[in-house]
């Protein structure tokens, strides 16, 4: 049997969601070996093929990919387990991404990345009557090749903008997205704007992702104060872990910031004694 048949009857058989079928399909062509005899499959042909992707967590998908599908043959089970590397993100401002999201035609799915956490298939499927209030019941998600509407990868409510909620409550039957549409549509869309000079100028060459959208929101509700477990409740994460670790995001300002202030007393040479003045001396952080 071929490693395409074999996997084709494994995605099948298991109870896998539509989108994790479709990953672990083209994980397995990634990987060199879609047309191989499934004998000819082991642990040291899935290294030495996986080891040349160069990003980290490539890397890890394909190795909990190549384990999760050839289990039932009793292979690839002693391929490394890797940990992830979260993604950091250099943000434009505030201000510079809503002029960029206001300029796509997808601006209210990008909005709904931003000011509500929603990952891009989440985004797409929102109708008003998913609305109860300012709430969001977030229940459905489109896949990427827009050919299948199903469950998302968490579900969950989340407190909407007062603003961002009245825009999906007028919305019109035309502006849903239907079966057909692929969410790459809402991606394309803000990487080609920018990339016009207009905003590479505004932002200094800084580019805009949905996905990016998601890790915004997350971070700038733990810079306004925000509990980390509301923040965890908003990105719908089931462990609080997964929200600081991953989608909060530290950048190098915010490391300098982190360090102690010593303050250093003044000594007043002329009253031979020391004063109550103090200077907070911040030392710079070299990365």
């Amino acid at each position: 049997m071929l490693v395409k048949d074999y996997v084709d009857q494994i995605v099948q058989l298991r109870p896998y969601k539509y989108s994790t079928r479709q990953t672990l399909i083209k994980d397995v062509q990634r990987m060199g070996i879609w047309d191989l005899d499934i004998n000819e499959v082991t642990s040291s042909l899935i290294r030495n093929k996986v080891d040349s992707e160069r990003n980290h967590n490539s890397r890890r998908r394909l190795y909990i990919t190549a384990r999760s599908i050839f289990k039932d043959l009793g292979i690839c089970q002693d391929l490394p387990v890797l940990e992830s590397i979260s993604r950091i993100y250099s943000f434009p401002t505030q201000e510079q991404m809503e002029y960029l999201i206001n300029k796509s035609k997808y601006r209210l799915q990008l909005l709904l990345c931003m000011y509500g956490g929603l990952r891009v298939g989440e985004a797409c499927a929102v109708t008003p009557a998913k609305l109860e209030g300012n709430y969001l019941r977030v229940d459905e998600a489109f896949s990427q090749d827009g050919l299948h509407l199903g469950s998302p990868k968490t579900v969950g409510r989340v407190l909407l903008p007062e603003w961002l909620a009245e825009e999906i409550r007028i919305m019109k039957p035309e502006q849903f997205w239907k079966i057909g549409m692929t969410t790459k549509m809402v991606t394309g869309s803000i990487y080609k704007i920018s990339r016009f000079k207009e905003a590479q100028r505004l932002t200094g060459g800084l580019g805009i992702n949905p996905h990016m959208l998601r890790h915004w929101y997350a971070t700038d509700m733990i810079k306004r104060g925000i509990s980390p477990e509301v923040v965890r409740r908003q990105m719908r994460h089931k462990k609080i872990e997964t929200t600081m670790k991953v989608y909060v995001q530290v950048n190098s300002r915010d490391l300098e910031d982190s360090v102690p202030i010593r303050f250093s007393k003044i000594l007043d040479t002329n009253k031979d004694e020391q004063i109550n003045n103090v200077i907070p001396i911040r030392p710079r952080l070299v990365l």
